[in-house]
């Protein structure tokens, strides 16, 4: 994308918030630290949050049954565990 000219920021912004999501997530199965912090936190959890309602509005118009509306499923409640956790992270570190 950078090779066209285009601009990144906002993929960049995402990608930050999903690494951020994901090692919070492999944090607490782990039960180890994360390299966090409050602020990553609370920006990831904004991001992340802004992610669900194209997720789900491409949900609602994908066919029942079929793969796409089942990667979409665990999208949706991947993000929504990162979130939840994100938040007791951000709740402890008041």
């Amino acid at each position: 994308m950078q090779q066209k000219g285009a601009s990144t920021t906002l993929v960049e912004k995402r990608l930050k918030a999903l690494r951020t999501g994901l090692a919070v997530l492999e944090s607490v199965w782990d039960h180890r630290p994360h390299p966090y912090t409050r602020e990553d936190l609370v920006e990831a959890r904004e991001v992340l949050t802004g992610l669900f309602p194209s997720i789900e509005d491409i949900y609602s118009k994908s066919h029942t049954g079929s793969p796409q509306k089942t990667l979409l499923q665990r999208r949706i409640k991947a993000l929504e565990l990162a979130v939840q956790a994100i938040d007791d992270l951000i709740q402890v570190q008041r």
